[in-house]
């Protein structure tokens, strides 16, 4: 038996499970998008689905306000998390270990990351409260509407809030395999540390970085949890639509909810290539100069 066939008989129990949940998953998603397979018998054809979705003005105002959020958020905590983690890096051995906290917040779900934004934030959760007590505003009602203003700015600071810790570890564990003496040449040379930062430490940090981001972007543009807790009714984000057609609709627009779900996945197979290729691009090309 050749290497290639014993590693594959050695995975075939992970292997088969998977093939099995996810891979039927898609299957199944894709084949009742298209109206077949479905729980009854599908009355129209085969593309009726896609074609009642590309001419739903609704659709591509979700689809773009959830472009919009995911970008945001995964854009603002990759920020957030490389910047912190490389003022903890920098910190004396005592209080870097002390700043391991912020790993706690990896083990909180998205839904209680959630309570805790609608907690803070509405207008009567503490940050109103707060403000009324110090007489800022004359009542709680008066509290800026951030959560549900249009702008999905809650969802936002829920999945920042929840993203960073995790660009943070993925920083770090960079981080720990630098070389500090690269930095303490360039200081001794005379390099500002705004010039350090982004001449020496970023470039090497940019592959965590986008690893990150690609992580946090397609999670943000297709959970469930936090919308169903902070979404905007309208434009709604895509999951949310999807639940609707799926649960609170008949089943004669179940095709719809699956060709929702098999136009996510696409769009998430299409950005992962593209871009990987424009992040190669630009790394070619830095190395060229």
């Amino acid at each position: 038996m050749s290497s290639t066939s014993s590693l594959i008989l050695k995975l075939s129990p992970l292997a088969l499970p998977y093939l099995a949940l996810f891979c039927g998953g898609i299957f199944l998603t894709v084949c009742q998008s298209f109206g077949l397979l479905t729980p009854l018998p599908y009355p129209g054809g085969m593309s009726d689905a896609y074609l009642q979705l590309l001419t739903d003005s609704s659709f591509f105002a979700s689809f773009v306000f959830s472009l919009g959020v995911a970008a945001v958020s995964a854009a603002s905590a990759v920020t957030i998390g490389t910047l912190l983690a490389y003022r903890i890096w920098k910190l004396p051995g005592r209080l870097a270990t002390v700043a391991l906290v912020y790993k706690i917040p990896l083990i909180l779900p998205h839904i209680a990351v959630a309570f805790v934004v609608l907690v803070f934030w509405s207008q009567s959760g503490i940050l109103a409260s707060a403000a009324h007590q110090l007489g800022l505003i004359r009542s709680m009602t008066e509290f800026p509407n951030v959560l549900y203003s249009g702008w999905g700015i809650g969802m936002i600071l829920a999945y920042t809030l929840k993203g960073t810790p995790f660009a943070m570890l993925l920083v770090m564990a960079m981080l720990v395999r630098f070389d500090a003496r690269q930095i303490q040449t360039a200081a001794m040379l005379g390099a500002s540390g705004l010039r350090i930062f982004f001449s020496i430490v970023l470039p090497r940090l940019a592959p965590a970085m986008h690893t990150g981001f690609i992580i946090l972007f397609l999670y943000s543009f297709g959970a469930f949890d936090i919308p169903y807790i902070l979404s905007e009714s309208r434009p709604g984000m895509l999951s949310i639509q999807v639940y609707n057609l799926y649960f609170k609709h008949d089943l004669a627009r179940r095709p719809e909810a699956m060709a929702i779900l098999t136009i996510m996945f696409c769009f998430a197979v299409l950005f992962i290539i593209a871009y990987s290729k424009v992040v190669r691009r630009l790394e070619d090309g830095v190395r060229k100069l």
